[in-house]
Formats: C-alpha cells, structure tokens, sequence
C-alpha cells in the first residue's frame, strides 16, 4: 500500500464521522497537516506547528503496512488532536485509556492497540 497524505485525509474524516469522534469538536482537514514518514521509532505522532498555527498528524509508512493498522494509528493520534487545548495532549495516560477504550468499544479495535 503506497500511503499519500491525501488517504490519511480521507481516513480522518471517515473517522471523524464515526462514534466518539463525531461528539469530539475535531478540527477540520484543512487545519491539519498529514504527513507520510520513514519514522522507525513511531507508528505515528501527533504534533501542533506554533508557526503555521496547524495541527500535525504524520503516520510512519516503515511501521504502518496494512489498512487496519493506519487506521488504528490515526485513532490514537485523533486521541491527541482531541486532547490538545490541555496540557497532557501527549500523555498517555487514565484519560487517554477512557477515549481509547470509547474507540475500542464502538469500533471493535483493541485498547491495548491504540
């Protein structure tokens, strides 16, 4: 699978359309910068840019090979995007646990995946 930053829009507003994330509030695409990496330490990463006032979400294609796993990375990283007004945005912590487990619940994933 040849992952485009233009799919990981298209998985975001799917997701986004979808129990939690539609009760969520989630930015729109067009605040959000989608990046491809090679990153081998992270399947994905959530940031947000002070300069271009965007938020960023990169999924790594060396740690991403399959459909169903980009969609549970961009899930975790949603996960942060929602908790970015807060100061904990990139823990992973009892809140964190609670939005993944609605995720899991809803979407038939994991917890321990996201």
């Amino acid at each position: 699978m040849k992952l485009t930053p233009k799919m990981l829009a298209s998985i975001y507003q799917m997701l986004k359309t979808l129990k939690p994330f539609c009760g969520w509030h989630l930015p729109e695409i067009s605040s959000i910068e989608f990046k491809v990496t090679n990153e081998l330490d992270a399947m994905g990463t959530y940031l947000f840019c002070d300069i271009t006032e965007k938020h960023e979400i990169s999924i790594s294609r060396a740690k991403n090979g399959h459909l169903t796993t980009v969609i549970r990375t961009l899930a975790h990283e949603m996960i942060h995007l929602k908790r970015a007004n807060t100061s904990k945005w990139d823990k992973h912590d009892d809140v964190f646990r609670k939005l993944a487990a609605q995720i899991s619940n809803e979407l038939g994933f994991d917890p321990l995946e996201l």
